[in-house]
């Protein structure tokens, strides 16, 4: 007859209940740490992009007061050391107020000389036009990612690409927070995700997409513009890059 023999070394033994129990809280807090960690960058993003634009927004003002005129729209001459580096060409500057561009092509001379006018005044930082047509370059970047573009839009829809909503913009300064630094606006270069983009809009103006100072745009993913009576409301379930905005300064 064969006997068996059976094992007691310890060391063969599983995990107990106890044991699993403990493994498992401890990856749970791991993911909880984790995800709060996200939480808490994301919000941080919201919150100093908001800033910039109220930021951008304060330098214009001082810019106005230090030069009785809107940056971008006056003669670089006026300004220490931007007679040739941040001026465009004397013909290209209107000197009517406000900065002639649209944001329905690639930034012209006065959307590229406002940023550069601004630095120079000693109001903004970030720019750096050895690095071209870029966020961070010509033009500064956002905290949330992608960057800034500005344009005068004259109350209608025309010249705003990708506006949501049928309701033109009220008449003024806008800066585009968008992704395409060399290019036109367009829901092609969308940089935020829908919640992104209603909570900053909640923070600057009254979180709908196709009303008040802060317009939602991009594809119809972001949000939709109230037709026919229906409520306008940025995508939030949507988890994925949609959007941009139209945020309005100076106004």
């Amino acid at each position: 007859m064969v006997k068996h023999e059976f094992s007691t070394d310890k060391s063969q033994a599983g995990f107990t209940l106890v044991e699993l129990a403990v493994v498992m809280i401890i990856i749970g807090l791991l993911i909880g740490g984790v995800l709060k960690g996200q939480e808490l960058i994301a919000n941080a993003q919201v919150t100093s992009t908001v800033a910039q634009v109220k930021g951008i927004d304060a330098a214009v003002t001082t810019f106005n007061d230090m030069y009785d005129g809107m940056p971008g729209d006056v003669l670089g001459t006026r300004l220490a050391g931007c007679a040739t580096a941040c001026a465009p060409a004397a013909t290209a500057i209107t000197g009517n107020g406000r900065v002639d561009d649209l944001f329905s092509s690639v930034p012209q001379a006065e959307g590229i000389a406002f940023w550069q006018q601004l630095a120079a005044a000693d109001l903004i930082t970030g720019i750096n036009v050895n690095n071209g047509a870029t966020f961070g370059g010509q033009y500064p970047d956002a905290e949330i990612g992608g960057g800034f573009h500005v344009a005068f839009i004259p109350g209608a829809i025309a010249g705003t690409p990708s506006i949501i909503g049928t309701v033109p913009p009220s008449a003024g300064h806008y800066l585009a927070l968008h992704n395409a630094p060399a290019g036109a606006v367009a829901a092609a270069g969308a940089d935020l995700t829908p919640n992104q983009a209603f909570r900053i809009d909640r923070k600057l103006d009254d979180g709908v997409p196709a009303a008040g100072t802060v317009r939602g745009m991009g594809a119809a993913a972001c949000g939709t513009g109230g037709a026919a009576g229906a409520a306008s409301v940025y995508n939030e379930a949507v988890p994925s890059i949609a959007c941009g905005l139209y945020l309005r300064i100076q106004g």
